[in-house]
């Protein structure tokens, strides 16, 4: 569970009104001498033009002797994973975040604000004296139940955010606009993500389901089985994870059990491109595989849960099609 954590956060919602029936309408205009109804409307689009006029300048005299409205000041934030971050981010929130966490990289901007402990140990002194509105966490024992209790004493809002499905990153994303009064941005945001996860969904894949290895670790060899939102992401580009019903989330798994599970492609996330070539050399050796059954994508993108992994699946799924490609 501790892998995962690190893996995770980035560590080694009538009136009805009525209608004028429109065939007692018609007869009516028809009964009526064309001048007439000309005179009629004219006269009664002078009168709406008046009541319009008359309701505007009794708003701008109540609003000339209203006292003035008093301030209130913007809502502060918390957040204490990198997914998080770039969803507030992402939620146009960046000016209400006034701490992070030690591993928030992205966008570059995250960098310049204040840390409040890593993913496993939060400061719970230093996150009380910024008097924050609002804390964003990824899960309830990121905290403990102490700080939890500190928070609700002290009236400060908890909010996790744990997406288990690539539909719940933009319905975070409206989330934080909601809590942040930012959703002027955050709507329109989380409406093209939507329609990246659709676009994504309902662009058949060709050929069969593709068997995948997923290696998050190498000393020791260790994947992602039981996690529900990789799960999403591999079925959207119609492949099956071989430890997908593994006990674990993040087991520690043998190359003997890799080899007789034979996976059709191995997905790595590897910065160093050292380290990527030596992973090629071992699962050529060991399990045969050529190149374009060799995948590698950004281990922030993909392993983050936050609006980059969209882009991470869109990448994942065209590199799988062109594997199937290469095959067929």
């Amino acid at each position: 569970m501790l892998c995962l954590l690190a893996l995770l956060l980035g560590l080694p919602i009538l009136t009805q009104a009525q209608e004028q029936d429109p065939l007692q309408s018609q007869t009516q205009i028809q009964a009526q001498p064309e001048a007439q109804t000309q005179t009629s409307t004219k006269q009664s689009t002078q009168e709406v033009q008046s009541q319009q006029h008359d309701k505007k300048a009794q708003n701008a005299a109540a609003e000339q002797d209203a006292p003035p409205r008093p301030t209130v000041a913007p809502a502060r934030a918390i957040s204490l994973a990198p997914h998080i971050t770039e969803i507030l981010f992402a939620a146009g929130a960046q000016d209400h975040l006034i701490a992070v966490d030690s591993s928030s990289d992205y966008p570059p901007a995250a960098k310049d604000l204040p840390r409040v402990g890593d993913a496993l140990r939060v400061n719970p002194e230093r996150l009380l004296e910024l008097k924050p509105d609002q804390v964003w966490a990824w899960q309830a024992n990121q905290i403990g139940p102490e700080l939890q209790h500190q928070l609700q004493q002290t009236q400060i809002s908890l909010i996790f955010a744990a997406p288990e499905k690539l539909d719940d990153i933009p319905a975070f994303v409206r989330l934080a606009g909601d809590s942040l009064d930012t959703a002027d941005v955050a709507v329109p945001i989380a409406a093209l993500l939507d329609n990246q996860i659709a676009a994504l969904r309902h662009n058949s894949r060709l050929g069969e389901t593709v068997s995948v290895f997923l290696e998050i670790g190498s000393e020791p060899l260790y994947t992602l089985a039981r996690d529900p939102l990789i799960q999403d992401v591999l079925n959207t580009c119609k492949a099956q994870n071989i430890y997908a019903h593994h006990a674990a989330v993040a087991p520690t798994i043998s190359l003997e059990d890799v080899l007789h599970k034979r996976p059709q492609v191995v997905i790595m996330a590897y910065r160093d491109p050292a380290q990527l070539r030596a992973r090629h050399l071992f699962w050529e050796k060991h399990l045969g595989l050529s190149p374009h059954a060799l995948l590698n994508l950004n281990p922030d993108a993909l392993y983050r849960p936050g609006p980059r992994l969209i882009e991470a699946t869109r990448e994942l799924c065209e590199q799988l099609d062109r594997y199937r490609a290469q095959i067929s």
